[in-house]
C-alpha cells in the first residue's frame, strides 16, 4: 500500500472499507495524515476528531508500553495514574496483537459513530529506547484545539512535558493551527477539560487535580464560555470522572459524574447547572483499592451518542441514557486502560 508519491504532512481522506484496516497499521511509517470518514454515517454530527497512530513496532522498540506501564504523578498524592500503578505492581506487558486489534476496532467505531477522523502518526522521536517514559498515544493531554490555535499543555507530570512538544509540531504543520502557551505558574492538561458547544450555550469544565486555576483562567480568558465550572476530585484528570450528556438536539442534559471522588464544592456547582446530575461507582471509574475500573466515565460524546470502553455498571444508568435518546458504541479498550486511558483520552476534538 505504500506510495512514493506521498510527501511530508500530506492528508489523505479516506472512506471506512477504503484503504481503512489496510493502511492503519502501516500509518506510523510514514509522516502524512489520513483522514477517515463514514460516507454512510457523516450526517450524524459534524465532529472532527484527532487521533494519534500507534508507535511502530522497530527492531529496537517491540511495541507500545512494551516494557511495561510508565507510573506518573503530578503534585499531588491524589494525581498519580491509579491504572499504571496496578499495572505496574502486576507485572503487567500489553499484548501487542490484541492492543493493535483494539485500536483498529476503536477506530471502526468512531467512524461509525459518524466522527470525522485526523489520524497523525506517532511521532519517531518517541519512539526510541531511551524515550518511553511517556503515554504519547493520549492526545487529549496535550493541548485544545480552538478555532486557529491550539492551547498547549504545561503538564504537572514532568516525564510528559516533550511528548507535547511532538504534539505541538505536527499539528502547528499539519492543521496550520496557531500555537498558544502558558504564562509563568500555570499548570494545564488536556484531559482536565472538556468543553461543549450546545444549543443553549457553551460550557467549560475544569478538573483541579493536574492542572491549577491559573491555567484553567487563561484558557477562558481565549475561549470565554458561557459556563465555567472548576471541579476538584481524586481523579488524576477530569476525565476519569467525569462525562457530560448531549442529546441529539445538542442539549446537555445531564452529566455523569463520580460523586464520591469530587469535592462537596465542586458537587454544588454542578447541581447548580439544573442538569441532571447521574452518580456512578468507583468502578465506572478507575476503581477502588485493589480492584481496577474498566474508565466507563472517559467517554467521547456528540449530540445524540456516547462512546466508551465500556458499559456502565451501575445501575440505571445506561437505561437513562437510552431514555435520553443517546446511541451508545462501545469499544473494549483493555490494553489502554492499564496505562489509565481509554476513549476520551486516545482523542481530541476540533473545534
Amino acid at each position: 500500500m505504500a506510495d512514493s508519491s506521498i510527501k511530508p504532512f500530506e492528508s489523505l481522506r479516506v472512506t471506512k472499507g477504503g484503504l481503512g484496516r489496510a493502511f492503519c497499521p502501516l500509518l506510523p511509517s510514514y509522516f502524512i495524515v489520513l483522514e477517515y470518514l463514514d460516507g454512510m454515517n457523516a450526517h450524524l454530527h459534524n465532529r472532527e476528531i484527532i487521533l494519534l497512530g500507534l508507535a511502530p513496532v522497530t527492531s529496537e522498540v517491540k511495541g507500545m508500553w512494551h516494557k511495561g506501564y510508565p507510573v506518573h504523578q503530578g503534585e499531588t498524592e491524589s494525581s498519580i495514574n491509579f491504572a499504571t500503578l496496578y499495572a505496574h505492581e502486576k507485572g503487567i506487558i500489553p499484548d501487542q496483537s490484541l492492543l493493535r486489534q483494539e485500536w483498529l476496532n476503536f477506530v471502526d467505531t468512531l467512524l461509525t459513530a459518524g466522527f470525522h477522523l485526523h489520524i497523525v502518526p506517532f511521532p519517531e522521536e518517541l519512539n526510541r529506547p531511551d524515550s518511553l517514559y511517556h503515554d504519547a498515544v493520549f492526545i487529549r493531554d496535550s493541548g485544545m484545539i480552538f478555532r486557529g490555535i491550539w492551547i498547549k499543555s504545561k503538564f504537572s507530570v514532568k516525564d510528559r512535558s516533550y511528548e507535547g512538544e511532538f504534539h505541538t509540531k505536527l499539528i502547528e504543520a499539519k492543521l496550520d493551527k496557531t500555537v498558544v502557551t502558558l504564562p509563568g505558574g500555570a499548570l494545564l492538561e488536556g484531559g482536565d477539560i472538556n468543553y461543549l458547544e450546545t444549543a443553549h450555550g457553551t460550557y467549560y469544565f475544569g478538573g483541579l487535580s493536574r492542572s491549577n486555576r491559573t491555567g484553567h483562567d487563561f484558557v477562558r480568558e481565549i475561549i470565554r464560555p458561557d459556563h465555567y465550572v472548576l471541579v476538584e476530585s481524586e481523579g488524576y484528570h477530569l476525565d476519569t470522572v467525569f462525562t457530560p450528556v448531549v442529546t441529539v438536539d445538542n442539549r446537555m442534559v445531564a452529566v455523569i459524574v463520580t460523586a464520591h471522588m469530587l469535592s462537596e464544592t465542586s458537587m454544588k456547582h454542578i447541581h447548580s447547572l439544573g442538569v441532571e446530575v447521574i452518580e456512578v461507582s468507583a468502578m465506572d471509574s478507575s476503581g477502588v483499592e485493589d480492584e481496577l475500573g474498566d474508565y466507563a466515565v472517559n467517554a467521547l460524546i456528540a449530540p445524540g451518542i456516547m462512546v466508551n470502553s465500556s458499559k456502565f455498571t451501575t445501575p440505571g444508568v445506561e437505561e437513562r441514557l437510552a431514555e435520553y435518546g443517546i446511541q451508545r458504541y462501545v469499544t473494549p479498550l483493555t490494553s489502554f486502560r492499564y496505562a489509565g486511558g481509554s476513549v476520551h483520552c486516545l482523542t481530541n476534538e476540533v473545534y
